[in-house]
């Protein structure tokens, strides 16, 4: 794993004249065994504790520059709000031009070892836990009073600045903060997705959307069809039913294919065929 410098800068003796604490960290996720990397963000706030893609910040600012409403969607499929020092998540989860919400209790029950490190000035601490079916190793510091980490890992006593699970298949790594002076309004991107407000629903209901969409993700495509008209995927012409099918095909091979979150035991269970 590359060593990355730890840029920290946090002023604790003024928290109270700052409103957002944010922490981004580099995030290694194994997709189709290869290794994606991005950079996510964990704002936390004097009521709010919140978890996304750092690609969502470029976009707000862009759009704050311009005018205009830049949109992306989640890369990560992490996107967390919790009230501080609680356990209670709400995820938020994109689907097609849907937007749905999950809320879920997760009080993750923590061993805290003895061994102990140093990034630069910062001891650390290390601590084990299975969580989502997985088995995580974090490393954390009581040195930043925040009883906080990325995704919904939290509840040591100090902020998490490395986590893995024992199959590499999640790393993430603390790369820098800063102290913005005024709470971050997130509401366009996270509370809603750019004006499209989350859809309350179970877990069960949830998979039940991701299923029908996996048994059929061309429905739109197919109405166009069956009116007559041509659809040009990626400069490709479909004018068949044939044509179609092979791209339904194509598209349920990628969902699967690239399938891989971070909660092993509440994994969408798509079908084996």
């Amino acid at each position: 794993m590359k060593k990355i410098t730890l840029i920290i800068c946090l002023l604790f003796f003024t928290t109270i004249f700052s409103q957002t604490h944010r922490f981004i960290y580099q995030v290694d996720l194994k997709l189709n065994d290869k290794i994606e990397k991005m950079n996510m963000v964990l704002d936390i706030d004097n009521k709010f504790v919140k978890f996304y893609d750092y690609k969502f910040l470029e976009m707000d600012s862009i759009s704050k520059k311009t005018g205009e409403n830049w949109q992306t969607n989640t890369m990560t499929d992490q996107l967390v709000l919790r009230r501080l020092n609680s356990n209670e998540n709400k995820t938020f989860h994109d689907n097609n031009f849907d937007y749905f919400a999950l809320t879920s209790t997760d009080k993750i029950n923590w061993k805290i070892e003895k061994e102990t490190k140093k990034i630069q000035n910062y001891k650390l601490q290390k601590a084990t836990t299975n969580f989502g079916g997985r088995n995580w190793t974090a490393w954390f510091s009581e040195e930043i009073p925040f009883q906080e980490g990325p995704y919904k890992f939290r509840g040591l006593p100090g902020l998490i600045f490395e986590l893995t699970d024992d199959t590499k298949d999640f790393s993430y790594i603390l790369i820098k903060s800063v102290n913005l002076p005024t709470t971050y309004d997130t509401s366009n991107f996270l509370e809603t997705h750019y004006g499209i407000k989350p859809i309350p629903v179970t877990l069960k209901q949830y998979h039940k959307i991701k299923i029908d969409r996996y048994n059929d993700p061309v429905a739109e495509i197919r109405k166009v069809l069956k009116d007559g008209g041509t659809i040009n995927i990626n400069g490709q012409n479909i004018k068949t039913t044939e044509e179609l099918d092979q791209r339904r095909k194509f598209l349920q091979e990628m969902t699967k294919k690239y399938y891989n979150p971070v909660e092993k035991d509440k994994a969408i269970p798509y079908p084996n065929k």
